[in-house]
């Protein structure tokens, strides 16, 4: 229990009260001058001839002890411990009191105590096994580092110093730091790793330079392999000055691959110049640069129908390749600094690039590609005049298709037409080279002709006049058909061979017959078609155009077998009235009695008559009949007649 009865301030001590105050901190089992905060201390006393009847107490501050003023709680007795959380300037008080109102003495010392915090590092890994390393915070009197290699080195912290690797890898270092006089000390570790020599044999290698943008402000993208990670690489760009040869334009850090890919922002890259990258360690050694590729700028120019390019670059490349919309047009040797392109359609944009390729002085191939650059085409030159072809379809409806010269786009196509050699008149505007004229109507003469106006909003000259064929047919009172046409108007060498052509109802040729006129007369009518549909075909000259009158069609008179008497008597013969024939789709047949009243009604759909009413038989004799005939143009034909019913 602690305890301080009586403090008495003596000015004068006795003989027998001698005793002066010495003491020392203990910390960690060792005397130290320097207190650690966070760590138990007491107080040990070293007076001289020490009094065995003294009690002695000690005041832990921070302030000066206040005989006058403290809690007896707050005093350590003896060798009690304490800790101090909060670093700073304590002032310790030594109280030595002596039993039975002996008086009382006080000694005070002044200590510091210091924080122990991680005594933290930063670390630079540098080439050929250098790795540089500076204390991050200074507070402690001493440092020590241990490179994890089985060396150390003591430092007071104000430097960066260096130490060497042997041997390539990852090494944990641990920084001890410590305060002098004192036991008061923390330690922070981290991994290092010691860089691998740079292979000057083989540096890095610069395999393909790409203009991104070619601006004052462009981008440029360089492919490199050979890249050691831990090293840093500088971008550099030929100035062409020899004060100053190259300039820094950016640089590659943090690597953790052998190759990249990587873009340079906010570079001049309108001219045609050198790039090269050298590797840089942390301490600012530079070593042996990569390869030397130029970049490549491009320019273009329009002409008549032409694109010009023109493209500028440092040596040194074996071959250009020229790109248009991405497809190889051109291979050229190296010394080559142009091309003209006259594969190209006015009014079209058109996308180019070039490809520079090379070998360094170690044998390795090399890549340069310019920016993508656009041209847009155009000329004055007006186009040539089109080529027209009318032909009817099997709607009777006047198909007409443009034909434009080689290499020419369409913007707007101007159709005219005459009718029965009237003034031309404006038929449409269409943007498709074929159009169908609904407004046609047939056996009307009718001839057509057309410009078109290009991409370039040049005008062509008329195309030839179109007239297309036009076909009458009539039936005679023989049943032969006779055909008659007009001649068609528009084939460049004339028409080589007019045919007749007859069609089934889906359109199909059943039958074509050569003529050597306009006139055609069919005497041998078919048998299977109850419609017959005629067409004449138009060939050229060099047989490879066609064209096509319009459609006429013939309807074959209906044929129908009907017999004059039947015999309902169950022998197989003649046994129904039944309808027979062709060239009609359906009829209705009607049977009367003697008074006139239907006993009989049917149609193709039905079974044959026979001879009954309601299912009775009925006497026979003769009944009159009536047959009312759909043909395939949709109009009816009426037969009578009488039959004879025999029993």
């Amino acid at each position: 229990m602690k305890y301080l009865f009586t403090i008495w301030f003596i000015l004068l001590a006795a003989a027998s009260w001698a005793q002066n105050g010495c003491f020392r901190p203990v910390q960690d089992g060792q005397e130290v001058q320097v207190i650690c905060a966070g760590k138990p201390v007491f107080f040990r006393d070293c007076t001289a001839n020490p009094d065995p009847n003294a009690v002695i107490f000690y005041s832990p501050g921070p302030g000066a002890f206040d005989p006058q003023n403290y809690n007896p709680d707050d005093l350590l007795q003896a060798e009690e411990q304490t800790t101090f959380s909060q670093p700073g300037t304590y002032t310790i008080t030594q109280v030595i009191n002596r039993e039975d109102g002996g008086g009382t003495r006080t000694f005070a010392q002044d200590f510091e105590v210091k924080a122990a915090a991680a005594p933290e590092f930063t670390s630079q890994s540098c080439a050929s096994g250098a790795v540089s390393f500076t204390v991050i915070n200074t507070e402690y009197d001493n440092y020590t580092f241990d490179f994890g290699d089985g060396t150390t080195r003591e430092t007071d912290g104000s430097t960066t110093i260096t130490h060497t690797y042997t041997t390539q890898g990852s090494y944990t270092v641990t920084l001890t730091g410590s305060y002098n006089g004192g036991n008061c000390q923390n330690t922070y570790s981290q991994s290092v790793s010691a860089l691998p020599l740079l292979d000057e044999e083989n540096p890095t290698q610069l395999e393909k330079l790409t203009v991104l943008e070619q601006d004052a402000s462009g981008s440029v993208q360089l492919e490199l392999s050979g890249l050691v990670p831990g090293y840093s690489y500088t971008i550099e760009q030929y100035t062409g000055d020899f004060r100053n040869p190259y300039i820094e334009i950016g640089t590659i850090q943090n690597l953790s691959s052998s190759t990249i890919t990587y873009t340079v922002e906010n570079v001049n890259t309108n001219a045609g110049t050198w790039y090269l990258v050298r590797p840089v360690d942390a301490c600012g050694r530079v070593f042996i640069n990569s390869n030397i590729v130029s970049g490549i700028s491009l320019n273009l120019q329009t002409k008549e129908e032409q694109v010009q390019l023109n493209w500028e670059y440092s040596p040194d490349f074996s071959a250009f390749e020229v790109y248009r919309n991405g497809t190889l047009v051109e291979t050229l040797p190296g010394s080559a600094s142009s091309y003209t392109d006259n594969e190209v359609t006015c009014g079209q944009v058109y996308s180019y690039y070039i490809v520079g390729t090379g070998t360094d002085p170690q044998g390795d191939r090399y890549t340069s590609v310019s920016a993508t650059m656009n041209a847009v085409v155009s000329s004055t030159a007006i186009p040539a005049a089109p080529y027209l072809l009318s032909s009817f379809d099997l709607n009777n409806q006047v198909e007409l298709t443009l034909q434009l010269p080689e290499g020419e786009q369409v913007n707007v196509i101007a159709l005219e037409r005459s009718i029965n050699g009237s003034t031309y008149q404006r038929l449409t505007q269409t943007q498709q080279t074929t159009y169908v004229d609904v407004t046609t109507t047939t056996l009307q003469a009718v001839c057509y002709r057309a410009t078109f106006t290009n991409l370039c909003e040049n005008t062509s000259p008329l195309s030839n006049v179109s007239c297309p064929i036009i076909l009458e047919a009539e039936q005679q009172t023989d049943g032969s058909i006779n055909l008659s046409w007009s001649a068609y108007s528009g084939f460049p060498n004339g028409v080589g061979q007019y045919t007749v052509e007859l069609l089934d109802q889906d359109g199909n040729v059943v039958a074509s017959y050569p003529t050597t006129g306009r006139t055609f007369t069919d005497n041998t009518l078919s048998n299977e078609l109850p419609v017959l549909r005629y067409r004449i075909r138009a060939t050229s000259q060099s047989g490879t155009e066609v064209t096509y009158s319009n459609l006429e069609e013939i309807e074959q008179n209906a044929l129908v077998y009907i017999p004059s008497a039947f015999t309902p008597n169950g022998d197989g013969l003649n046994d129904v009235f039944e309808i027979k024939g062709k060239f009609y789709s359906g009829y209705t047949l009607l049977v009367y009695n003697r008074l006139g009243n239907v006993i009989y009604r049917g149609t193709e759909a039905d079974a044959a008559w026979d001879g009954t009413q309601n299912g009775r038989e009925i006497p026979a004799g003769a009944y009159a009949y009536e047959i009312v005939l759909q043909t395939s143009f949709g109009t009816t034909k009426r037969r009578t007649g009488t039959i004879t019913l025999l029993r």
